[in-house]
């Protein structure tokens, strides 16, 4: 009793669980229909097979024919030659005809058998013996249902539908209807029945509107293939679907629109509907070329086309030139196909072509062709999206704001500034010229009050064109910085420009700049050549010589004494610059001039004291040879030969390395132990020129 309760309760808890199963609901709805029909002694005879899933629903085999089920068409069976014709689109997973809304039936026709479909354009496979199975669908059932259907004046449908671009068309024993995809208008044959389709509601949503530009490019046999999901939302009010051979893009305003391989490339290379083409106004078609060519249309202003040929690819051509182009025929005229994008150069647009090449000029609203007498026939086209080609008459035509003031291009006004700014910097170079007294090799040095590198404020001149004394320290560093900029090369570690207005010859000497070699120097650009304009110093008599012209930086013989200290040193006491570019030294032709004050002030007739190489020592110190020994020209150092051991030349005890930025000097710690790189002179000139002392070998520091 308790075990019979409890079966009972059991039955009536699993009965709802497996009712609400599709399978099971599949299988009840198909095996009624089937018995309905007459079972394994009916026309569809015994099954073959159990319930299975397709597409959205399910189906049955049986040995001769199949019944397809959805919750929403319930269970209908299909046979024979209409059963073929289905399967043969796809069927319900691969076509668009959807599944039966009724069993398979005889038609009003004699001998007929007709099945609906529930795809939105009301779909019907209708079948004779005579004219086979064949889809009418559409707007060409409507309009042959408003016409009688197969016992009316057109008859029973004798071939499939075919397209050809925006027009549908279909025969029938009695006529042929055809239906304008763009335009919403029936042609008919017999003509006059044309007149009863007046008004008639067509199917037009987009789902049917995709399926329809399908079966235009072939159907799942054709160049699409199978779809690859539902329609999806893409733009503001548009949609596309996904085959695995293109897309299918649609908007109300456009249509549904088929495009495939390089074109749809070339179309989603440049934001395909969020792109500045729009959608596709046509699909793909023939490009009327010579040879293989496919061609298609799109939404924006300017009439864009792109053009594929299997030489030249996908080519976009809009605006002017596809204008020209298709007022010279198009692809089939003496232009031919194109060849490449179009490309501007200022106000002209220009593109080629297998026949030629167009250019049009946008200000002036012109066209040039290749061959020129093709321009003829441009004359007075109109451009798309060209505001000027109304009227071409100037300034008097542009447009002007609510005011009436020029309201045109005036962007064309900057192209002023950089012309400016470049006679700007020639009278400023003529005026330095002109001040400093004569040409500068050095003008491209830096500004000494520049901030960036912590100069002072520039000397000026008095109103007799007097140049005034420029700080010690300062000429130093400005003198130093043009001699390695002249003659150490990759040795500077940055290039700066000068003083315009400080004469540099004149001006006392104190201190040095360092920088020549740091931290960041390598050894390899240790090795860069370093000399004072034309002219070469001599390798010291002792050390390798690795042929590196070297920064001259003792005194010759015959020079004026030198003061106690560089800071004391006047400029006349320096040669003739002429003299030191000829690699001569020669004594002042006024040696009593000679100012020893701190001060030069150079007579009014007299041209500007030169610099001495030798002596105003900038980057690179100079050596103090001894009194009692003839002055020899030295160098500060010298490059280390790596097969010449650890003896370092003579006069350059110092060691140095260039890629740590250090030197020691005899008797600092962990000289032994450095191999240099560099040999200096003395401790001060590597100062002088970067380095900083290195404490021992192998330190953190080094």
């Amino acid at each position: 009793m308790v075990v019979g309760s409890l079966l009972a309760l059991a039955a009536v808890l699993l009965a709802p669980s497996a009712a609400a199963q599709p399978e099971v609901e599949a299988n009840d709805a198909i095996n009624a229909t089937w018995q309905a029909s007459g079972g394994e002694i009916g026309p569809l005879g015994p099954r073959q097979g159990d319930v299975y899933r397709v597409g959205d629903g399910f189906a049955q085999d049986f040995a001769r024919g199949k019944i397809f089920f959805t919750p929403q068409t319930g269970a209908h069976f299909v046979q024979g030659a209409i059963l073929e014709k289905y399967e043969s689109l796809g069927g319900p997973a691969d076509g668009d005809l959807g599944f039966p809304t009724i069993d398979e039936s005889p038609g009003r026709a004699p001998g007929s058998l007709n099945v609906t479909f529930s795809a939105p354009d009301n779909p019907v496979i209708f079948f004779t013996p005579e004219t086979g199975a064949r889809v009418v669908r559409g707007a060409i059932n409507a309009a042959w249902d408003r016409l009688g259907g197969s016992t009316g004046v057109l008859g029973v449908p004798a071939e499939d539908e075919v397209y050809h671009g925006d027009l549908v068309s279909q025969k029938f024993t009695g006529g042929e209807l055809t239906y304008n995809l763009e335009e919403k208008t029936f042609t008919t044959v017999p003509p006059e029945v044309a007149g009863q389709l007046e008004g008639l509601a067509v199917p037009d949503d987009p789902v049917s509107a995709i399926n329809a530009a399908r079966r235009a490019a072939g159907g799942p046999l054709g160049p699409l293939g199978k779809a690859e999901g539902p329609p999806e939302p893409i733009g503001a009010n548009g949609l596309v679907q996904k085959f695995a051979g293109g897309k299918i893009f649609y908007t109300p305003e456009t249509g549904a629109r088929v495009l495939t391989g390089q074109l749809l490339q070339k179309y989603e290379s440049v934001g395909g509907p969020a792109g500045d083409l729009g959608f596709p106004i046509s699909g793909e078609t023939d490009g009327g070329f010579a040879t293989e060519s496919r061609m298609a249309r799109f939404a924006a202003e300017d009439g864009p086309v792109i053009f594929w040929t299997p030489d030249h690819g996908a080519v976009i051509v809009r605006g002017a030139m596809a204008a020209a182009w298709d007022r010279l025929g198009g692809a089939a005229g003496p232009l031919g196909a194109p060849t490449a994008d179009q490309s501007e150069n200022g106000d002209v647009i220009t593109q080629t072509f297998t026949g030629g090449n167009v250019s049009w000029n946008r200000t002036t609203n012109t066209f040039t062709t290749e061959p020129a007498e093709l321009a003829d026939q441009l004359s007075g086209l109109e451009v798309p999206g060209y505001a000027g080609s109304e009227s071409t008459a100037g300034p008097a035509a542009a447009d002007t704001d609510d005011e009436g003031r020029f309201a045109g291009s005036w962007w064309w006004l900057l192209a002023l500034i950089p012309l400016l700014v470049l006679i700007a910097l020639v009278l400023f170079a003529v005026l330095r010229r002109r001040r400093g007294g004569g040409e500068d090799p050095f003008a491209d040095d830096y500004d000494a009050d520049d901030e960036e590198f912590g100069g002072e404020p520039e000397a000026s001149y008095d109103g007799e064109g007097t140049p005034q004394p420029v700080p010690a320290d300062e000429a130093a560093r400005l003198f130093g910085d043009r001699y390695a900029q002249e003659g150490l090369g990759a040795l500077a570690p940055h290039s700066e420009p000068s003083l315009p207005e400080v004469d540099p010859w004149s001006a006392p000497i104190q201190g040095s700049r360092a920088g020549a070699f740091g931290p960041a120097a390598s050894a390899g650009a240790v090795g860069a050549a370093a000399t004072g304009q034309g002219f070469t110093a001599p390798a010291p008599e002792a050390g390798p010589d690795f042929g590196v012209e070297h920064d001259v930086v003792g005194a010759p013989p015959g020079t004026a004494a030198e003061p106690e200290t560089a800071a004391e040193a006047p400029m006349s006491a320096v040669p003739d610059r002429g003299a030191f570019d000829t690699g001569t030294f020669e004594d002042d032709e006024n040696p009593d001039d000679v100012d020893t004050a701190p001060t030069r002030v150079i007579p009014e007739p007299q041209a500007p004291p030169r610099r001495d190489p030798l002596r105003d020592t900038g980057r690179h110190a100079r050596i103090e040879d001894d009194e009692d020994e003839p002055q020899m020209l030295r160098t500060a150092f010298v490059l280390a030969d790596p097969n010449a051991g650890d003896e370092p030349p003579e006069g350059y005890p110092v060691k140095a390395s260039a890629s740590a930025g250090r030197f020691w000097a005899p008797g600092d710690p962990g000289y032994a132990e450095v191999q240099p790189e560099i040999w200096f002179a003395t401790a001060e000139l590597a100062q002088a020129n970067g380095f900083q002392p290195g404490g021992e070998a192998g330190s953190e520091d080094e």
